[in-house]
């Protein structure tokens, strides 16, 4: 989205900007960039050099960019994908400076509310107690993600909206 890299700067991008929160392995990327040209989403030329092998660059296709700006505003489905996914499409958000994020915090929270709900149906009828238990831990996750999500991100996302610096 920012321009056409070669993968070894789409390595060193995400392995500096996002090494926080998503590990992307060479061979990883390698493959979902192939995968993702195979699907019309990237495309990518030789760029032949002198001294050196030449190098592939990618750039984004017009049905890539609109796959990733759905991708980007849609909440995360699953709490278990939360930690890595959610916090990738708040960095993307900032990076690229796009509109929306306050929208998908809320969809995010409406999602997370309708899981905590069923968890809570499921707790109250539940018999057994080791089941029990686990739908307390998947409770407690979606609460304390919620309140994180309420407390962090939501004004995290309502400062770089109005320009002010994240802090």
């Amino acid at each position: 989205m920012s321009g056409p890299r070669h993968g070894y700067e789409i390595m060193r991008f995400t392995e500096k900007t996002l090494g926080v929160t998503w590990f992307v392995g060479t061979s990883q990327l390698y493959a979902l960039l192939k995968r993702l040209e195979q699907q019309g989403l990237l495309r990518s030329t030789l760029e032949h050099q002198d001294a050196r092998p030449s190098k592939r660059i990618f750039s984004i296709t017009s049905d890539g960019k609109e796959a990733f700006l759905k991708w980007l505003h849609e909440p995360t489905p699953h709490v278990r994908d939360f930690r890595v996914e959610f916090l990738a499409k708040l960095f993307f958000f900032y990076h690229l400076s796009i509109r929306g994020g306050r929208k998908l915090i809320d969809l995010q929270a409406e999602r997370l509310h309708s899981i905590r709900s069923k968890l809570k149906q499921n707790t109250a009828i539940e018999t057994d107690p080791y089941s029990r238990l686990v739908y307390g831990f998947k409770l407690a996750t979606v609460e304390a993600r919620l309140k994180w999500l309420m407390q962090k991100a939501g004004p995290f996302m309502e400062q770089i909206t109005d320009g002010s610096p994240p802090g």
